[in-house]
């Protein structure tokens, strides 16, 4: 495994996602409970989307650091 700038880029990109992803799952949540109108636990429907992406990113992250270049 190579260690370079790139793969460390990408854990980081992939570690933002985390903490967005699952910043929108909680506040979705936590409006869905609070809330009684329609849709207000859409937020949390993208959180789940951006984990998703999040797992993708560092899937590819780390390809790219196992594949030899």
């Amino acid at each position: 495994m190579h260690w370079d700038a790139g793969v460390l880029a990408g854990l980081l990109i992939g570690l933002v996602w985390v903490v967005a992803g699952v910043t929108l799952v909680v506040l979705g949540r936590h409006r869905r409970r609070v809330s009684r109108a329609d849709g207000a636990g859409n937020m949390a429907v993208i959180g789940f989307f951006l984990l998703a992406v999040a797992g993708l990113t560092w899937f590819a992250t780390l390809m790219l650091a196992v594949v030899p270049a």
